[in-house]
């Protein structure tokens, strides 16, 4: 009994469903309709949600010259003192005996005598050397005073030459009524002799210029090889005093755990010494790789120490690693290492210890007169090449080109090209944006994917709806 009343319950609700999924299929068939038929005012309103009034103001600000720093955060860790080795210094001869040695914890000024090498050896060829050319000097003399004498008396030869050709020249005899022919023949020999003698001397005197010029050119290269052995004997002499570059301790480098003793052999580039500078303390920073395309060597950077959180360091970048590294391994983030010298910490020596933790700010820039403003206003023409400020004129705006600087996150520095107290606006405002929204009324092809379907007025690229809207940064 109860199976049946439940079956004729069913066929009671059947016909209800049935006209409440009509009444449902007309709901939306109306709404359709009505979407289709009200369509351009529907739009109308999204687009005025989203397009800024035109009686909208646009953003200004008024300039004003201030100071500005342009810094990057760092990290890093204090690493220990700072330190300046003393190296051997390198000499023709190669190694150097010590012969002096400053005792070890000695404070030292600044050129202090820190490491003397032994002389001896240097000096010995330094004599020998001198004595050299000496003797160089002296052969050149005799030799310089015999081509004088040799050149005077092949003159003299030559002049004597000449003379007996002329006599002979003069009074020989051709008359064989007079003379003999023995006679006449002696005196054409004579004479062919005296001629052949002068040819003979001046062949003589450009032989022996030759000679004489060879023999100075050999002098001289003697000359010039002592010269320069004594002009490197003397740089030698000159290094073998060490002095200390900075003021500081002393302190021994020790090679395989031995101290450095008289009388060893050192050789070229052994550093025996280093000099401590208890003013300066060293650290390592790390800057991001996003942050360092400007980091250099001299730059300055404040620190501040987490174990001393009341005081502000001050120190300079020595070196910047030419790739950014990761610290860890696996991981994204890469970072450029750079060697920093805290040169105001002397006081605090007693507080701060190597691998104490650090934040720093590097300073980029330091302007001491400029233009802060936001980087939404300044816009930057790639066809042109410049940088545009937008300056009030009136009830508009000009345009004006504007020399920057180097700018922080979110903010531009502006160097020329505007006066103080202008106002600029804070955006482009002769730029628009077009956004494009999908066009719902089109029909779905099969796959879900929406395929063509019947034009509506106002409809951008691809059938979807136009909507202009200003730019709040002054960019496309």
């Amino acid at each position: 009994m109860k199976h049946y009343d439940d079956d004729e319950t069913e066929t009671k609700r059947r016909p209800l469903r049935l006209v409440g999924r009509i009444l449902a299929l007309a709901v939306v068939v109306a709404a359709g309709v009505l979407l289709f038929a009200y369509r351009d005012a529907l739009w109308l309103r999204v687009s005025r949600v989203f397009a800024a009034a035109e009686e909208d103001p646009i953003p200004v600000a008024k300039l004003s010259r201030e100071a500005f720093r342009v810094t990057v955060p760092a990290t890093g860790e204090v690493v220990g003192m700072d330190t300046t080795p003393v190296p051997t210094p390198s000499t023709p001869s190669g190694s150097l005996r010590l012969a002096y040695l400053i005792p070890e914890g000695s404070f030292v000024r600044e050129g202090d005598l820190l490491v003397r090498f032994d002389s001896t050896d240097a000096k010995l060829s330094m004599e020998r050397q001198q004595n050299t050319l000496g003797a160089n000097q002296e052969r050149t003399k005799i030799t310089t005073s015999k081509q004088q004498t040799d050149e005077k008396v092949l003159s003299l030869d030559r002049t004597s030459a000449e003379m007996d050709y002329e006599y002979a020249m003069t009074v020989m005899p051709q008359d064989e009524t007079i003379f003999s022919k023995w006679d006449i023949i002696t005196a054409q020999v004579n004479t062919n002799l005296s001629k052949e003698r002068i040819e003979y001397l001046k062949a003589r005197a450009k032989t022996q210029q030759r000679i004489a010029r060879s023999d100075q050119q050999i002098l001289a290269i003697e000359r010039n090889r002592a010269q320069s052995e004594i002009s490197v004997l003397e740089r030698t002499l000159n290094s073998l005093e060490l002095r200390s570059p900075v003021a500081g301790l002393a302190l021994y480098r020790r090679d395989r755990m031995r101290e450095p003793q008289i009388g060893d052999e050192c050789q070229p580039g052994q550093v025996l010494v280093e000099v401590v500078d208890l003013e300066i303390l060293q650290a390592r920073i790390y800057v991001l790789e996003r942050d360092g395309g400007n980091l250099a060597k001299g730059q300055d950077v404040v620190i501040r120490l987490d174990a001393i959180p009341e005081k502000e360091y001050h120190g300079v970048i020595r070196s910047v690693s030419a790739v950014a590294q990761s610290l860890q391994r696996n991981s994204p983030l890469r970072y450029f290492t750079c060697d920093v010298g805290i040169v105001d910490a002397g006081p605090d020596l007693k507080r701060i210890r190597p691998g104490m933790y650090l934040r720093g700010d590097v300073v980029l820039a330091n302007y001491d007169s400029c233009f802060v403003v936001p980087s939404s206003a300044v816009t930057y023409k790639e066809k042109e090449q410049q940088y545009l400020v937008y300056v009030r004129k009136g009830d508009s705006f000009e345009a004006r080109p504007v020399e920057t600087g180097l700018s922080a996150h979110g903010e531009a520095v502006i160097l020329k090209g505007v006066e103080e107290n202008e106002i600029i606006a804070l955006r482009n405002p002769f730029e628009t944006r077009k956004l494009y929204l999908p066009d719902f009324s089109k029909g779905t092809a099969p796959g879900g994917r929406r395929g063509p379907g019947p034009g509506m007025g106002g409809m951008g690229p691809g059938g979807g709806m136009q909507i202009i809207i200003r730019t709040e940064g002054g960019r496309r």
